[in-house]
């Protein structure tokens, strides 16, 4: 006997991605993706890319800038330093804030904040570098309004076949704007540069010519004040309502009493937190075995790249089997492994096989940040997404600072050998096995996708209902109207019905 088309429905319902091609067949679009959200990500990540690049303005630099501005180093490196100081510091507040108003507003406060800060910095040579650090607290406090509202970015304009692939690109833009903050200041402005007495004029023209370089960049950010929505006519999928009506300091309770989303914090703290400290002395660490900066800068957008190529795998995995747990143990062990083969890489002093392995490391290890932080999105529902990555992007970057503060001790920073490089890459790779083990204690708490699987199942009733009634169906934030009809009510009612299901239907008629 010929299928029903209600028997049809029940089949393909158990699978968002199926349910949004049936619903179209319906000619309703209760969950579709827009061509927009190309312009929204464009958008989102260019705001990532320039924020991020002022992090290590004056670091690569700071021997200059000590002899030219008559600061103490210590100064130079507070500029980097209150940067990443104001993301714990500020996380709670812009997450409270893309909860109440939408990840828009949010962001563009952080757009506001990083253009104001990059302004500051044009004072630096009219009155003091003070005005350096007053701008790096501007773009450091910009940080939280931007990052922590990724997660609702995604899931606001993609289908959750795409979110991984869309975190793991704002991550992978992240870490690219990080390498080209050292590169920009190092190789592009003083690259030709040596302090001395008689040419002290040139190098404060060459301070400001950055400056105002990076401040007229910034000014691209302003379409995006037109351009960034909240949310598109009709959501991409069936995700529940978040937890809105939580207040500030109950946000923080419910996070700091959930011991699932600590391990995950920890986990993501102590392996990615490390991971930026150590990239932060990387070119320590490289020194020793005969590497200069220009291979430093190659080898880390090898990362990247590596990054960017398995984004979308990497996604498709998580989307079919939904084990975070396993897949992350997964790239854990290959990325622990491919991190342990560095230091006899190094000890050839080949920059190809360096190249490689990073190329690799970076396939693994880049994936396995939206991973983690779909996770404990999943573990934390129905509490808003962006309180988890405000508080874990916080996490990396307390562990990023005393991690590099200690391996820069280790290593003994410019006087470094290697014999202390072997003990800083032991120490390194044993706090990087530590986040692992934490990791192992996780449990695989799936509230987010247990509740679209629920409205998945309600839609599967409602759509064998007989009787031909409208059903109000809550999507996202959109309560939605759709028609239930069974096969025969679909001829009499052609109204209802895109004209590509009518000819699908004539054809099954006729066979």
């Amino acid at each position: 006997m010929q299928k029903t088309y209600n028997q049809v429905k029940i089949e393909d319902c158990n699978q968002i991605d199926k349910e949004t091609k049936s619903s179209t067949l319906l000619g309703s679009k209760i969950y579709s993706q827009y061509n927009y959200r190309w312009i929204i990500l464009t958008c989102y990540l260019l705001v990532v890319f320039i924020n991020g690049i002022s992090y290590q303005t004056f670091i690569p630099n700071a021997k200059q800038f000590v002899q030219l501005y008559d600061v103490d180093e210590q100064i130079i490196t507070l500029t980097g330093t209150i940067y990443l100081i104001m993301q714990p510091l500020f996380t709670f507040f812009a997450s409270s804030i893309i909860v109440k108003k939408g990840f828009v507003v949010s962001t563009n406060l952080g757009v506001i904040l990083t253009i104001v800060g990059y302004g500051i910095r044009l004072l630096i040579n009219k009155y003091s570098f003070i005005f350096a650090i007053l701008g790096q607290a501007f773009l450091g406090i910009s940080r939280p309004f931007i990052l922590n509202g990724q997660t609702t970015m995604a899931q606001n304009w993609f289908f959750p076949s795409n979110r991984t692939a869309v975190l793991a690109a704002c991550n992978a833009f992240q870490s690219f704007s990080m390498v080209i903050s050292v590169l920009w200041p190092a190789n592009w402005i003083f690259k030709d540069y040596s302090y001395n007495k008689q040419n002290q004029q040139e190098g404060l023209d060459l301070s400001i010519q950055l400056q105002y370089q990076q401040f007229f960049f910034s000014l691209t950010l302003l379409p995006v004040f037109f351009l960034l929505k909240n949310n598109p006519k009709t959501p991409p999928s069936g995700f529940a309502n978040s937890d809105h009506d939580v207040g500030f300091y109950q946000s923080i309770i419910k996070l700091l009493t959930n011991k699932n989303f600590i391990l995950i914090l920890f986990t993501f703290s102590l392996f990615f937190g490390t991971k930026k400290g150590f990239g932060l002395i990387l070119p320590y660490i490289m020194s020793p075995f005969g590497f200069v900066d220009t291979d430093y800068s190659i080898a880390s957008t090898m990362l990247i790249i590596g990054g960017f190529f398995s984004a979308g795998f990497v996604s498709k995995l998580v989307l079919k089997f939904k084990k975070y747990k396993t897949i992350g143990i997964t790239l854990f062990i290959i990325s622990l492994a491919l991190t342990l083969l560095m230091y006899p890489i190094l000890m050839t002093e080949r920059l190809i096989l360096l190249c490689i392995q990073q190329l690799l490391l970076g396939f693994f290890i880049i994936p396995m940040v939206p991973v983690l932080i779909e996770y404990s999105c999943e573990s934390i529902y129905p509490l808003n997404g962006s309180f988890s990555v405000g508080v874990m992007v916080s996490g990396v970057t307390i562990a990023a600072m005393l991690s590099s503060i200690l391996l820069t001790f280790t290593s003994k920073g410019q006087d470094s050998d290697k014999n202390s490089i072997f003990n800083t890459y032991i120490i390194f790779c044993c706090i990087q096995l530590t986040g692992f083990i934490l990791f192992l204690f996780t449990k695989e708490i799936l509230n987010r996708s247990k509740e679209v699987q629920q409205r998945a199942q309600s839609k599967q009733n409602s759509i064998v209902n007989p009787n031909g009634v409208y059903n109000e169906q809550i999507v996202g934030d959109y309560p939605t109207e759709h028609p239930i009809l069974d096969s025969h009510q679909f001829i009499q009612n052609p109204e209802v019905l895109n004209p590509d299901f009518i000819e699908q239907m004539q054809n099954d008629e006729q066979s």
